[in-house]
């Protein structure tokens, strides 16, 4: 058969005010230079541009909308594709630079089988891949349709997976297992699942049922790779919360506690100037009735005194002869002849006056103490006002504000503590499901059930690539006897007796690396189908952070030298090696590869990847 591979050109990332690209040739590039550069963030970008669901949100990113990404395919007529996309995420444009003529064609992000509309089938198409199915379960003989997502994490190698203790050729997740190593056996033996008939069960509800929970996990999955978090960060995480929670209430009751304070004291002043207030009003009432009762008690003095001095009038009159009877002065009886008594009416008006006069001065006594008792209420009332001023600036100003402000960072606790306990009551379902899931599995492996579907890679097509793995371990001068063979239980390889998970990280990852590059080289020297190029991050790491006693037998070896010698070898033509490592490459190969260094010094050469 006749494959097209697949080879890096051009990444870039582009915004309304800047642009920052990085460009990739045939051969071996390497990216190297200090941490915090972006060099992972650059892997992480290709896996994005060749239908990764989601590009890690950093602060350099901010800048940018657009990721384009160019590609050669190099088999069959050249083509060098540029391939745009949202840095959000979302479907796909593509363009044939080469061709001035082609239009700008949209793909979906969504894979479908057998179709190239799609960015997935559209890369499969390229290399020979398009319409293959791969096993999905060897126990119900059930198959999917590959995906080039599939084919993604064997090519780019993220620096959390190059040195994790698992299988390379398995992720780790129970059931994606049967489908990526149905992926494996795919690439080195050129051979699908087409044909796989599904069994018959006894018991379909069974059968139903993985089905649904299925759904339910890969639903799951994407929620908690939505969530973005580790369920033992989660955890560290809510018990950070639950203390954080804990001091911040205890300050917003203390806050509040004050505010109280606050307001009962602005309550009872609103109390107090209410009651100053009715007072005053009162004896404003008051004075504008003796006001009125003093010129009443003016007026019956003046009628009084009239009456008096009209009675002592009569005391002076001359006496004469009754005009009617003639009577002499001695002879008239005035007690008789006249109702009314002149002296004691004199005398009576006259104590009534005395008596208004006392009356008078009581009521002047009265008014002077009721001024002088609203001169004081409001002096009293005017301090009242002031200290319920400082009061309700204080409320206004100072504690309401910090309440509002204790009461918002307290529901921000609150809300971002029920996103966690969210979050890992996905991890309490995924589990849950999963133990479901392989409960009834068991059941389905009853006596009276169909045998499941052998799967996994053929015993020589195994032996023939253990072969592969050792002869590169030992081209790397890889320390030992490099006896390989792989370990179908485990899904691992064995090396000199050791299983490769068992050893240090920096050990863990250089195997992997060589298991990867050994997939890339089997599949073109026996013309099998390859994407055709390979993204390591982090391959070296026993150099830059050993652990423990095996990652030390690499200190002081050529082994660093002799990974490049044999790569810029043994890849130069059809097939593209990219290292992504901190330390730079020994300096004998500077001039048969690529490299770029990101200094993380902005006044000193490229300063990182954005």
């Amino acid at each position: 058969m006749s494959n097209g591979y697949l080879q890096l050109r051009r990444i870039a990332f582009s915004g309304p005010k800047k642009m920052s690209e990085m460009t990739f040739f045939k051969g071996v590039n390497v990216v190297c230079g200090a941490s915090d550069t972006g060099k992972s963030f650059l892997a992480e970008s290709i896996d994005f541009m060749l239908g990764g669901s989601e590009l890690r949100d950093i602060p350099e990113r901010t800048p940018f909308g657009e990721v384009q990404f160019d590609l050669d395919v190099t088999s069959g007529e050249r083509e060098r594709l540029r391939f745009s996309r949202s840095s959000s995420g979302g479907n796909f444009k593509v363009q044939d630079l080469l061709n001035e003529t082609s239009e700008e064609e949209i793909l979906k992000k969504v894979h479908a089988h057998g179709k190239i509309d799609n960015m997935s089938g559209f890369l499969l198409e390229k290399i020979g891949l398009l319409g293959k199915r791969i096993l999905r379960s060897k126990k119900k003989g059930t198959t999917q349709s590959l995906s080039f997502r599939n084919l993604a994490r064997l090519v780019i190698v993220q620096e959390g997976e190059i040195q994790q203790t698992g299988s390379p050729f398995w992720g780790g997740q129970y059931t994606l297992k049967t489908a990526e190593l149905a992926t494996i056996k795919l690439l080195l033996t050129g051979v699908d699942d087409c044909n796989v008939v599904g069994t018959t069960r006894i018991e379909p509800d069974g059968t139903k049922q993985i089905e649904l929970i299925d759904d339910l996990l890969a639903d799951i999955r994407q929620e908690i790779e939505d969530v973005g978090e580790e369920e033992e960060d989660l955890k560290k995480q809510i018990n950070r919360l639950e203390e954080t929670i804990k001091l911040r209430k205890e300050t917003l009751n203390k806050v509040q506690a004050q505010l109280d304070s606050f307001l009962a004291q602005r309550r009872e002043l609103i109390d107090s100037r209410s009651t100053i207030q009715d007072r005053l009003d009162e004896i404003t009432d008051l004075l504008t009735r003796f006001d009125l009762l003093q010129k009443h008690y003016a007026v019956d003095i003046e009628r009084l005194t009239a009456i008096q001095e009209s009675g002592m009038m009569f005391a002076h009159v001359e006496l004469v002869p009754c005009p009617l009877c003639g009577a002499a002065p001695d002879a008239q009886e005035h007690n008789a002849a006249c109702d009314g008594d002149v002296e004691a009416i004199v005398q009576a008006a006259s104590a009534e006056i005395e008596k208004i006069r006392r009356l008078k001065e009581e009521l002047k006594w009265t008014v002077a103490d009721l001024k002088s008792e609203a001169v004081s209420q409001d002096h009293e009332l005017s301090n009242l006002n002031e200290n319920y001023e400082h009061v309700n600036t204080q409320i206004q100003k100072t504690i309401a504000p910090l309440v509002s402000e204790e009461r918002a960072s307290f529901s921000e606790l609150v809300e971002k503590r029920a996103e966690v306990q969210k979050g890992l009551e996905l991890y309490v379902r995924l589990l849950k499901l999963e133990e479901r899931r392989k409960s009834l599995e068991l059941d389905e492996d009853d006596e009276g059930m169909p045998g499941p579907i052998v799967s996994g890679l053929p015993e020589s097509i195994a032996h023939d690539f253990s072969l592969k793995v050792s002869n590169l371990l030992k081209a790397w001068d890889f320390p030992g006897d490099c006896l390989v063979h792989f370990d179908k239980e485990s899904t691992d390889f064995v090396i000199d007796g050791k299983p490769r998970g068992s050893r240090g990280k920096g050990l863990r990852a250089i195997t992997h690396a060589a298991v990867t590059v050994a997939l890339l080289e089997y599949c073109q020297e026996n013309d099998l189908p390859h994407p055709g190029f390979v993204v390591l991050d982090s391959p070296l790491l026993a150099y830059f952070k050993p652990e423990g006693d095996d990652d030390k037998l690499l200190q002081g070896t050529n082994l660093k030298e002799r990974f490049y010698s044999y790569l810029t070898d043994h890849h130069g033509g059809d097939s593209q090696i990219i290292i992504v490592e901190n330390q730079h490459p020994p300096a004998s190969m500077l001039d048969r590869l690529r490299m770029t260094v990101f200094t993380g010094n902005p006044a000193e050469g490229r300063q990182g990847f954005l």
